[in-house]
Order: structure tokens, then C-alpha cells, then sequence
């Protein structure tokens, strides 16, 4: 059965010199709206990537300010607001943009995170961005080939749903396989779509 696939990409703007581009132009000649969810110290560094990513069409979102190293539990909660509130204020200030979207670290304590920063009063509206096909670029994957066996895992686990977010990372190896990555999705028989988030 044919699956909807929209493309995400993690740790941004550009983490690694020259990787983005390449990612913008792959997306750019196939008329595809992507996410970007952007890392605040990231944006920060290299603000006229992140406008760039905006001024090409692109969905921005808030991936913390520094990824929460090592990990979501050593922070407090009051730490984790600000880590999402800076990188949001970041992102205002390079691309005059409030950003609507966010993703969790590590896709880590994910309940936690929506309690602080979901609802009224809060800095989003939207619930978290998640990740249905990974393609493990950021746990050893870096040819097209490994890339497509790791998504092609994921969508088959999950046989009923139609729609897919796919995970890449703004990394040299996923610059170089994002575009047979992607043909062999479509070859598979799949469609890709521009990104979308409602709740």
C-alpha cells in the first residue's frame, strides 16, 4: 500500500559545513516542502542558514538549544523551557518567524516536554512533531542503502498508517544518499507530500 512520506531533518541549520545546501537543493528540485527542527545554538552560529531554510519555503521547528545533552532527564523543568524558549526567540530574531512546531531531543520524555510546553499560556499550540521512519543516519547509516533499509523496516512495522514522517540529520552522508533515499522510496511505490502538522 501506497504511504504518504514527508521529509523532517534534525540538528540544523548546519551543524556540518556544506550539508545543508545539497539537503535544500534535493528538496528544491522536487518541489518539496520539508521540516527543519533547529537546534538554538545552531541558529545562533549560522543565523543566515536558518533564513535561508525559511526563504526556500521550509517549515522551521524548535529542537532545543542544545539537544539537552546527555539527556532529557538531567534537566530540570524550568531548564527545559528556557532551552525551547531561546532557541524559539533565536529563531524569531534570524527569520522573523514564530515557529508553531517542536520536537523532542532523542525523541525523549515526550509526555514531559508536552506538559511544558503545550496548552494555553504556553509557547506552543501544536502537540509534539513525531517521527514515524527513521533513517538512522545519526546511529551509523550513511549510505542510501542503509538508509532505505531503515525506513522501509519501519514503514513495514507499520502496516495501517498512511501517512509517514521520515527523520534524516543535517550531515555530509545524508547530503550525498538524501536523493537515492528518496528515489528508491518513490520506486517502492510511496508519495512524497509536504510537511504537515494539525494537533
Amino acid at each position: 500500500m501506497a504511504k504518504k512520506l514527508q521529509v523532517t531533518v534534525d540538528d540544523g541549520p548546519q551543524p556540518v559545513a556544506a550539508a545543508l545546501q545539497p539537503i535544500l537543493v534535493e528538496l528544491g528540485r522536487r518541489k518539496l516542502v520539508g521540516a527543519f527542527f533547529n537546534l538554538g545554538q545552531e541558529v545562533q552560529a549560522d543565523p543566515a542558514a536558518t533564513l535561508a531554510i525559511h526563504t526556500r519555503g521550509h517549515v522551521l521547528g524548535n529542537h532545543t538549544w542544545d539537544h539537552l545533552m546527555p539527556s532529557t532527564t538531567k534537566y530540570t523543568d524550568v531548564q527545559v523551557v528556557e532551552q525551547f524558549r531561546r532557541t524559539h526567540d533565536a529563531v524569531r530574531v534570524a527569520a522573523k518567524l514564530e515557529m508553531r512546531h517542536w520536537r523532542a531531543p532523542r525523541l525523549e520524555q515526550i509526555a514531559r516536554l508536552a506538559g511544558l510546553l503545550v496548552g494555553a499560556g504556553k509557547l506552543y499550540a501544536l502537540g509534539h512533531c513525531d517521527v514515524n521512519a527513521d533513517s538512522k543516519d545519526s546511529q551509523g547509516a550513511t549510505t542510501a542503502a542503509a538508509m532505505l533499509t531503515a525506513i522501509r523496516a519501519d514503514i513495514k512495522l507499520q502496516p495501517a498508517r498512511e501517512t509517514f514522517r521520515l527523520l534524516f540529520h543535517v550531515k555530509d552522508t545524508t547530503a550525498a544518499a538524501l536523493p537515492a533515499v528518496l528515489d528508491g522510496l518513490v520506486a517502492d511505490g510511496h508519495v512524497l507530500v509536504d510537511f504537515a502538522q494539525s494537533s
